[in-house]
């Protein structure tokens, strides 16, 4: 979108009589004059387009248009991009790694995604990228720098230089499978530090790359004086708001848009010394909705998806029932396609039950009975190269899991529990820690005090999506000796032939 004229006239004054968004230059700092452009996505996961639109060839194109305005145009990307994909299930991310280099990524900040794989993955990943990967609040557990992250970051263009820091939420201790080698240091302390070190450093503009909900962004921008840009991921949306002297822009998701910002940057001389004022004059997303593909990147683009296609494409199965993978089923009530992964799990873990979380299963899809299934559909499902784990787990933590699994039903968040070998019943208008009515495992009502053995998922095994029951249970098959899930769902879908599992009263809601 264009800032209306109104706006950037009042932000103009406000910046001019407040002195917002200005950088008071001392000792040998230069006066700082330009217009700086930035090129920004987020949240991509997928490599060609979806639904006509999306997709690095078509990316690249507009990238080429705009840097053709400005050919010192920064190009930055907020998180989420190494998981979850189909193709990143076989790859742990290679080829995003590959596709920013060909596009010229001029720096990135973390996601909660870049951990899915765990933390040798990821540290393979960043030694592959020409870009620097910027965390300020990224640490190894010691408290030292992971891998080959810095906490902040400068680029001089014409005579301004910029600042960047680059911000993770924290509860990516949560949502991501980092595990105990890292930490995620508060947000506004982490800026505040950072910022302090980048103007001592004489960057006058400071952009903070952040993947962070935008309430979190917001909150950011209106405590933490100094950032003229933020320049986000997390949500999925094109979002932009103007908060105080901050423009805060993200570009949705998987490239189906390229955020565009522009800056004015000007040093005037005041009674106490040279002072630097930032103003955005421009603000826009751009489609990439029938933007034809860039040839050279394109290229690269067709020799990723040509050995997927070529290595998922067999059939391993039939369904002989709607297998319902959508969004709204797997997050809210029993779905096919939640007990088929299930069933797969507990077989192959020879446990008692099974319990895995809906968010963890992506294909939105509903597959008609009668379809045939490939090695490609079940990546689809399961994309984050998660593997299956083995815990004994006693009954009161069992129960104190599935009550945590329902506890955001209303919200369809991602906990809700799809389960193998048991039945619950529950009151979804109930208080969250009391929904639960009655639990029976393999017939019997569910004994607090007796030990089951769970198969799970490693996601779920670290604490993820506040299961906090699975990392203090004793660990019988842990993910250094673990099968990958996809692989598990393939094998059983393969060992059936024909898929006839259908909703059973797993989980019921009163």
């Amino acid at each position: 979108m264009f800032a209306p004229l109104r706006t950037l006239l009042a932000a103009s004054v406000f910046a001019g009589s407040l002195g917002l968004g200005s950088l008071a230059l001392t000792g040998d700092a230069w006066a700082q004059n330009g217009s700086l452009t930035f090129l920004h996505v987020n949240d991509v996961y997928e490599i060609a387009p979806v639904k006509g639109q999306g997709g690095f060839g078509p990316l690249m194109t507009l990238l080429r248009q705009e840097r053709q305005r400005d050919g010192q145009a920064i190009t930055t990307v907020g998180g989420d991009f190494l998981s979850p994909s189909l193709l990143s299930g076989t790859t742990q991310g290679e080829q995003m790694i590959a596709l920013f280099n060909a596009i010229k990524v001029d720096a990135v900040t973390f996601g909660n995604h870049e951990f899915d794989f765990g933390v040798d993955p990821l540290k393979k990943r960043m030694a592959e990228a020409a870009f620097p990967w910027i965390g300020t609040n990224v640490k190894s557990a010691d408290g030292s720098a992971f891998a080959t992250t810095v906490p902040h970051w400068t680029k001089i263009v014409g005579d301004v230089k910029i600042g960047f820091l680059g911000l993770i939420t924290p509860e990516s201790a949560r949502l991501s499978s980092g595990g105990p080698s890292l930490s995620f240091a508060p947000v506004q302390d982490s800026a505040t530090a950072a910022i302090k070190a980048l103007k001592a450093d004489g960057a006058a503009v400071i952009v903070a790359l952040t993947h962070l909900t935008i309430e979190e962004d917001r909150e950011l921008a209106s405590k933490v004086k100094g950032i003229d840009l933020i320049l986000g991921g997390h949500d999925h949306d094109p979002i932009s708001f103007y908060e105080g002297s901050t423009l805060i822009l993200k570009a949705g998701h998987d490239a189906q848009y390229l955020g565009v910002v522009k800056l004015l940057v000007s040093t005037k001389t005041t009674d106490k010394g040279p002072a630097t004022t930032t103003l955005p004059t421009e603000w826009r997303f751009v489609s990439t909705a029938g933007v034809a593909p860039d040839a050279e990147v394109e290229r690269v683009v067709g020799g990723y998806t040509q050995k997927l296609d070529s290595d998922l494409a067999a059939v391993i199965g039939t369904t002989s029932v709607d297998l319902d993978s959508r969004k709204d089923s797997v997050r809210t009530r029993e779905a096919t396609m939640g007990n088929l992964i299930a069933d797969a799990m507990r077989g192959a873990l020879k446990a008692d039950v099974a319990i895995t979380n809906g968010g963890g299963i992506r294909a939105d899809a509903l597959r008609p009975a009668g379809t045939a299934l490939t090695r490609k559909d079940i990546f689809a499902e399961l994309p984050f190269g998660n593997v299956g784990v083995l815990v004994e787990m006693s009954g009161a933590d069992l129960l104190a899991s599935l009550e945590h699994g329902v506890s955001k039903v209303e919200d369809k968040a991602g906990r809700f529990p799809q389960v193998s070998g048991l039945t619950m019943t529950y009151d979804p208008k109930a208080a969250v820690g009391k929904r639960v009515i009655a639990v029976t495992v393999g017939g019997k009502p569910l004994d607090p005090t007796a030990t089951y053995r769970v198969a799970t998922n490693d996601y779920l095994l670290k604490g993820g999506d506040g299961y906090d029951a699975f990392p203090r249970s004793k660990v019988l098959v842990d993910a250094s000796g673990a099968v990958l899930l996809a692989t598990i769902v393939m094998n059983h879908v393969e060992a059936l032939k024909t898929v006839s599992v259908g909703i059973e009263g797993r989980v019921v809601a009163k």
